[in-house]
Order: C-alpha cells, then sequence, then structure tokens
C-alpha cells in the first residue's frame, strides 16, 4: 500500500498532536493528512496534483505534497479521484510554499493558495434547511436563536450563519430539526470554446442559386469574408464584418458551402494590442558600466540556470544586483538587455512592478522590444483570463510574465531573471494572509532556481540598500539623468519647437547627453499663512500652473489623500462624523455627494444636522483629490484635469485609458495619488506640485521619514524628464525636516546616513527584526484581555528560553483602533530572532501575524 500526503484546502485549527521526530513549529505550519491511494490511481497519482478527498463527513480538494510507503496514523480513507492529471505545483512551488508558511508563519495551506490559479479549485458549499416537522422543545438560547433565523428564510448558506451561533449546528442537526445539503459548483475557471467557420467548397456560391435564399447578399458576403481568409474564422469576427448570425451560418452548413468547428481559444489580455518595434538605443556610459557587471555574471560559467523540475538544495544567497539609479537615469534599458540576454539562453524572466497603475507603460516598452513574447498577470484580469495566462505559463508559451506581486508565482518552468523594478514599494508587502513580501519571496524562489535577480529603484528600501553596503547584493550605481541621444534630441527640439534658452541637456559623452534633475523648490505653509495666503495652492506653485497652461505643456498635482474633505465637524458641539463599524473619520466625496469609509467602504448621506445635538453648523475640513480638482477649475477655469486615484480606476482597462489621455495631451493637469509617483515617463510633465509633503510624514510608524523621503523623490521623477527641463514645487509645514531636505537636494545618500543612525539608536530594522501580532474581536473588553493574556504568555516563556535582547512592545491598541466593527490590538515583538519565541505558538481566532511588517499602524 502506498500514501500520499495531502494539504486540504480548508481553515484548520491546531488540534491534532504532531508525528514523532517532526518539529513542532513545521507541525503547527505544515499540515497534512495521510490517505492511502487505492489500485486504480496508483500509478497516476503524483505531487502537486489536486485531488478529491474525504474529509469527516464532507468531501474536499487538497493538493499532493508527498508520497510514501507508510502511514504515521493507523486507519486511512481512500483518495476518491484526481482533479486534474497535470500537477497544479511544480516541486519548486512546492518547496517554495512550505519557505513562505515557516517564514510569514501561516498555513502550508494559504501559501499554497497563492500560487493556485483563481477559479480553478472547488469549494462545496453548504446549505442548511429547517425541518418543519421535528419537534423544538428544550432548545438552547443559541439553538433558538438558529432557529429563528429561518423565520423568512427555506435555505441558508452555511457562511451566512453568525459565527457566535455555527456551534449549535451539529446539535439541531442530529436531531433532524436542521438539514444539511452540500453543493459542489464547476470550476469557475475553465477553457473557452468558441465557434470557428471554414470555406469547405470552392464553388459555394453555385449551391446557393437553386435555393433562391431569402437575404442573399448577405450569404455571398459571408462566403466573401471566408474566401479571402487562410483557413477557419471566429464567428464572431464573421457577425461583426457581415451582420449575419448563427442561423445563416448553420443554413450554409447544411447546404455544405462551410464547416462549423467548435475549438479551444485561450484568453489574452494582450490580444489585438500591437507594438512599435524598438531597436535597442546605445547605452551611456554609466548604463554600460551597469550592464558590463550583469551580463559578464550572466554569461559566467559559474553562473547556471537549472530546469526548474526540482529545487536547488544548497541554498545560498542567489546572484542579485541593486540597481540604484536617480529617476530617468535608464534602469528600464538594463531591465530589457537583461531580459535579452537570458532569453538567448532559452530562459524565462517575471518583471514585477509594485502598482497596476505602472503596467501599461512597462508593457508598452517591453512589448516593444519582445513583440508576442509577455503576459500581464494582475488582479484586473477577468478570471479566464489569468487561467489561461497561467496554463500559458505552465505549458512554456510565454518567455517573459509582467505583474503585480502576485505575478511573481506565475509557473514558468524555465525561469532565469527576476526584476523588481521600484523595489522599495510597500506594495510588495502582501496585506492579508500570508503576509509575504514579493522581494523576500523572489530572492527565494531565485535561489531554488539559480536565477538572477534585479531590484531597481531610485530610493532602494533602506534595509535593501544596507544589505547591498555589506556585500549580500551588488551595488550599481547611476547617478545621472538620461535624456536621450543626439539625434534623438535634434528631433525632439524640432517637434516641441524648443527656444534654445530653455534646454537643459548637457553632454554625456560622444554620442547620449543627460539632464539636470529637476530643481526643488520647499515652499514653508507657515509663511504662506502669515502672507495671507489660505488657498492650498502656493503663490509659487498658483504661477507655475499659469506658466505650464500658457506653454501648453502639462503638470502634476500630488496628493496622498482621496476625497473632498478629510472629514466633517458640527461646530456647535465638536462632533466629528464618523464611520459606525471604524470609529474613524469619514471622507466627504463630493462626487456622488456621500461621505465614505476609507477603511470599510462605508458610504452615508451627508447630514444636514448634527446627530448629537441637532446643529446644522456643519463644516468641511482637509483636502483630498477631489477638491484639488475642484479648486484647480475655479482657478484655471479652461485647464483640462484628470484625476487618477482608487475612486476613478476600478473599470478593468481603467489605469490604461488615463494613462492614454494625458500622454495624447488631452489633459494639462494630472491630479492623483501615490500611483502617480511611481516610474512613469511623461515627456510633456514640467511641473510637480506636491500639495502636502507632510501627509505621511507624521504617523507614528519608524517608516515615516523614509515613506516620506521615497514619495517626495519619486513624483519630483516624474518633471523634466525631456528636453523641456522641468520644476517641482514642495509644500510644507516642516521645512528642515531631514527627509524634506534630502529629497530637495536628490541625495539618497544623505537621507540614508541620517535614518540607518536613527534605526540603528533605536534598534529597528535592519539591526533587528519584528513580527506584528495583531488581534482583532468586536468586544473592546475581549480584544483588550485576548492580548494581555497572549502577553503574559510570551512574557513567561521569554523568561523560560532566556532569548537575548528580544523586546515585547505592548499590548496596545493599534493606530487605527477600530475597522469594519472590530477592536485592534496589538503585540510588536523585535530582536535578532522574533521567530524563536513564537514559531510554534498556535495562536486562536482572531490572530494575525506579520513578520517583517512594512507598516505598524
Amino acid at each position: 500500500m502506498r500514501y500520499a500526503q495531502i494539504v486540504v484546502n480548508t481553515p484548520l485549527g491546531v488540534t491534532q498532536a504532531r508525528e514523532e521526530g517532526v518539529p513542532l513549529a513545521e507541525s503547527l505550519r505544515e499540515r497534512a493528512f495521510t490517505y492511502s491511494i487505492p489500485d486504480h490511481l496508483a500509478d497516476t497519482l503524483a505531487v502537486g496534483q489536486l485531488v478529491w478527498v474525504p474529509f469527516g463527513t464532507r468531501r474536499l480538494q487538497g493538493v499532493v505534497i508527498g508520497l510514501s510507503k507508510t502511514s504515521p496514523v493507523a486507519e486511512t480513507k481512500n483518495v476518491d479521484e484526481i482533479v486534474d492529471p497535470r500537477p497544479l505545483l511544480s516541486a519548486i512551488h512546492l518547496d517554495l510554499a512550505r519557505w513562505l508558511a515557516r517564514t510569514y508563519l501561516c498555513s502550508l495551506n494559504d501559501a499554497i493558495q497563492l500560487m493556485v490559479p483563481i477559479g480553478v479549485e472547488q469549494t462545496p458549499k453548504i446549505f442548511l434547511a429547517l425541518d418543519a416537522n421535528a419537534p423544538r422543545d428544550q432548545l438552547t438560547d443559541k439553538q433558538a436563536a438558529l432557529v429563528a433565523l429561518f423565520a423568512d428564510k427555506s435555505e441558508i448558506e452555511l457562511g451566512d450563519i453568525p459565527r457566535d451561533l455555527r456551534g449549535a449546528i451539529d446539535a439541531l442537526a442530529r436531531r433532524a430539526i436542521i438539514i444539511k445539503r452540500t453543493v459542489v459548483p464547476p470550476p469557475r475557471a475553465k477553457p473557452r470554446r468558441v465557434k470557428f467557420a471554414r470555406l469547405v467548397n470552392a464553388d459555394a456560391l453555385d449551391l446557393l442559386k437553386p435555393h433562391d435564399l431569402r437575404g442573399m447578399e448577405r450569404y455571398k458576403a459571408i462566403l466573401d469574408f471566408l474566401a479571402n481568409e487562410d483557413g477557419a474564422v471566429w464567428v464572431s469576427a464573421l457577425y461583426a464584418a457581415t451582420d449575419c448570425t448563427l442561423a445563416h451560418l448553420r443554413k450554409l452548413e447544411t447546404l455544405g458551402a462551410i464547416a462549423l468547428e467548435e475549438d479551444e481559444l485561450l484568453r489574452d489580455s494582450l490580444a489585438g494590442k500591437t507594438f512599435d518595434v524598438v531597436a535597442p538605443p546605445q547605452l551611456t556610459s554609466e548604463q554600460q558600466a551597469a550592464w558590463d557587471a550583469i551580463k559578464s555574471r550572466i554569461r559566467n560559467s559559474e553562473f547556471r540556470i537549472q530546469n526548474s523540475e526540482s529545487p536547488i538544495t544548497n541554498y545560498q544567497l542567489p546572484l542579485t544586483f541593486l540597481l540604484h539609479g536617480v529617476t530617468g537615469s535608464g534602469k528600464t534599458e538594463i531591465y530589457l538587455r537583461a531580459l535579452d540576454e537570458i532569453l538567448k539562453q532559452g530562459k524565462q524572466g517575471i518583471v514585477l512592478v509594485p502598482e497596476i497603475s505602472l503596467t501599461p507603460q512597462t508593457i508598452r516598452r517591453f512589448g516593444a522590444r519582445f513583440p508576442n513574447r509577455i503576459a500581464v498577470v494582475h488582479s484586473k484580469l477577468s478570471e479566464g483570463e489569468r487561467f489561461d495566462t497561467w496554463r500559458r505559463c505552465r505549458d512554456g508559451k510565454v518567455d517573459i510574465v509582467i505583474g503585480a506581486r502576485s505575478a511573481l508565482f506565475a509557473p514558468l518552468p524555465r525561469l532565469g531573471l527576476i526584476v523588481l523594478d521600484e523595489e522599495h514599494d510597500p506594495a510588495f508587502k502582501q496585506e492579508t494572509v500570508p503576509h509575504y513580501h514579493a522581494r523576500e519571496t523572489a530572492l527565494e524562489l531565485a535561489r531554488r532556481v539559480g536565477a538572477l535577480v534585479i531590484l531597481g529603484s531610485a530610493t532602494p528600501d533602506l534595509e535593501t540598500y544596507y544589505r547591498a553596503t555589506r556585500g549580500e547584493f551588488t551595488l550599481l550605481e547611476m547617478p545621472k539623468r538620461v535624456m536621450g541621444h543626439a539625434q534623438v534630441i535634434a528631433n525632439e527640439i524640432a517637434e516641441f519647437q524648443v527656444p534654445a534658452r530653455k534646454l537643459r541637456v548637457h553632454k554625456l559623452d560622444a554620442d547620449a547627453r543627460y539632464l539636470d534633475l529637476p530643481p526643488i523648490e520647499i515652499v514653508d505653509l507657515r509663511a504662506e499663512l502669515k502672507a495671507g495666503n489660505r488657498s492650498m495652492f502656493s503663490r509659487a506653485l498658483q504661477r507655475e500652473l499659469a506658466r505650464v497652461l500658457a506653454a501648453k505643456e502639462q503638470a502634476i498635482l500630488f496628493l496622498n489623500r482621496r476625497g473632498t474633505a478629510t472629514f466633517i465637524l458640527c461646530r456647535d458641539c465638536g462632533n466629528v462624523f464618523k464611520c459606525r463599524r471604524c470609529d474613524n473619520p469619514m471622507t466627504y466625496h463630493g462626487t456622488g455627494d456621500q461621505l465614505v469609509c476609507h477603511h470599510c467602504n462605508r458610504r452615508d448621506r451627508v447630514p444636514t444636522k448634527c446627530p448629537q445635538c441637532g446643529g446644522a453648523r456643519i463644516r468641511f475640513f482637509g483636502i483630498g483629490t477631489e477638491k484639488v480638482q475642484a479648486e484647480i477649475q475655479t482657478l484655471f477655469p479652461h485647464a483640462r484635469t484628470q484625476r487618477w486615484d482608487w475612486d476613478v480606476t476600478q473599470g478593468k482597462d481603467a489605469h490604461e485609458g488615463i494613462l492614454e489621455n494625458f500622454i495624447h495631451r488631452r489633459a494639462d493637469i494630472l491630479i492623483g495619488t501615490q500611483m502617480i509617483a511611481k516610474g512613469l515617463d511623461l515627456p510633456f510633465v514640467t511641473l510637480v506640485g506636491v500639495i502636502s509633503a507632510d501627509t505621511s510624514l507624521n504617523l507614528p510608524d519608524f517608516r515615516a521619514a523614509e515613506r516620506a523621503f521615497q514619495l517626495l523623490a519619486q513624483v519630483a521623477g516624474r518633471a523634466g524628464r525631456s528636453i523641456l527641463g522641468g520644476k517641482v514645487i514642495a509644500q510644507t509645514y516642516s521645512p528642515d525636516h531631514y527627509a524634506i531636505q534630502a529629497a530637495s537636494q536628490h541625495d539618497y545618500r544623505a537621507f540614508y546616513d541620517r535614518e540607518i543612525a536613527f534605526r540603528r539608536e533605536q534598534g529597528y530594522p535592519p539591526f533587528n527584526r519584528l513580527i506584528r501580532l495583531l488581534y482583532t474581536h468586536p468586544n473592546e473588553k475581549k480584544a483588550q484581555a485576548e492580548t494581555a493574556r497572549v502577553h503574559h504568555a510570551l512574557t513567561t516563556r521569554l523568561a523560560q528560553r532566556g532569548l537575548p535582547a528580544l523586546d515585547l512592545i505592548g499590548p496596545a491598541p493599534a493606530f487605527f483602533h477600530k475597522e469594519r466593527g472590530q477592536f485592534r490590538y496589538q503585540i510588536i515583538l523585535r530582536g535578532r530572532d522574533p521567530h524563536a519565541l513564537v514559531a510554534d505558538i498556535a495562536l486562536p481566532f482572531g490572530w494575525r501575524v506579520d513578520v517583517d511588517p512594512v507598516s505598524v499602524l
């Protein structure tokens, strides 16, 4: 008898004893169940497959993670069936899932779900119904409350039952008062089959003449269209070209003129997009030095990318480069050349960007260099598109995958290169379980397949730069902004009609030119108030906006806050209107005239009277992107404005549409949140205005200064990326803060030296690691009691184990104390190895574990 170890796709508590010889920490995180393999599956069951198994009284799906000849338990159930003979996960990805579970202290099932394409797995649904004839005497309070739910419902899905009443279900089911019914829905994602039409008779027109068909001209149009096509044609194309219907096609098929066939059509989100093929430009001397360093290592005989069937067991750090180049220094060209070199070796690459907003521009540039060889992965794709892209990757039909964080798990069988552009961005850390960081996970994946990693940024994460200074990564610096090459610049001078006095281009070498980084003018908003200016726009910013509009150039206004007013206050009693579920101030949105909670998305009408005192003196305070747009329209009525924030980018192609509009100069001023601060190359933008550089500076988070520096430096990098030059105006109430001063001088090293000294003194990363334990509960007293209990248990354990230099900070309310009706309390562990204290602890429901958090708010 052979056995299979299977990770079942269901939430599990830690109830079973671990197997003999298995460390407790591993047992808690990597729980799998042993099943016997029936004879008819003995030759086909394989590691990585998706299977159906009996699990208690249910039938669930799971992934096979191992095979053995013995079982650790005396009695086992049989595997029911194999969902797909092709493994869902490779050995590489299973090994990576184990690393994710151990590192980020999540279940192995949670880690595996990162790699399973959405819509493939089938999750049985349990429905409950009430037997009207069953006796209902002697019910407990909770049983009676559960029965009462069925007063106006014939059936309720298990997930819709309040959590505190679910414990009463089994007792009522045993008494036959409640009847359970299980439904297994079909997979949401499945292959798409479409109809094609093909001409089968060259004399098809002659076949029609004896029949005198009504609408003969339409039949002729169909036949003419097919005659001019090479092979079968998708019927949707026929419908559009000839205005025919399926009935017309079936008639022609009956007459023997055409054949209708059905075949699978892979969905591709890039289908129909064309790219102008671009030849590689000549590199500048700085680019050449960086490229030579990377190319020599790729071609070096010691650098070997292995087939991704099984993981490398010698876990040395992967070959990693930190490409630190100022905005506009030409980092993308280095990525493109590295990918080209990898592809020549028959390998594949993954390019990660932090925001979906960057994907359209990245696709355009990479598609121009590698036409028909790229695929895109992000959350805005349909489930069908993501499923087909996953299959194309698994089958080796894609050479380069571009996308946000989840693109890292694309199943490329010959992975040779991983690029993280804007590697500093906190969006690379997942906010939901498992809280993995794409950068660290990319390094582990590269380590297992022997791939190369390039981390690129103008403002590297402080911990990444620290690792580079210690030799863990190879540091490559590109401190000059590349304008372009002599002939390109000459063409742009003619196209833009730029006077010679405006040119800010300097000679770099024989052929290339570079630009100074745009000057940043710091405006002290305190001085503006003293001068009597109460507008959100300083006098300097108003002057520059007027100049840009007069010159028919473009401007970007950055404010990392959505909406029209950040809070609403009653001037009679001081009451601030808060979300009832989150206890946070609600933001007023002029679009829709409503209050919106930016934490849970709850929406309310704008009150005319205060609910506390009945007063009518309601006042709106603060600003957001909507307010900025409205004020611009008041100041400059003829200016064409466009917003780019979360509220206007919910459609599938919204980001691409906004970017296309601005690139083609259908808007003069782009107003947005942090998504406009990253990686965009917009040649007509000559002004960037930062409405408030203080938004993130004063938050109670040790990374606040770093985030403020990065945002200001990055958004400043959107200005002056062409021969038109550019300028940045940053408004602030803290003009002397070192983060703002360093950003205004484009001096990353000055900021790094100051910040790293602060981190060393305070014991923050990279000198220690953090683990954040966050507990949520709808009852605040219970939340306080539970965090106090766990803190006491951790304090006792710390004393017993004698772990060196490990601090417990808290318990304390989280900065956002209440969200979605849940009170939030946290404990933060700080030390060289906080894992040692909590890796083998099973925390009950309600706790979230965030290893190496990018924010402690």
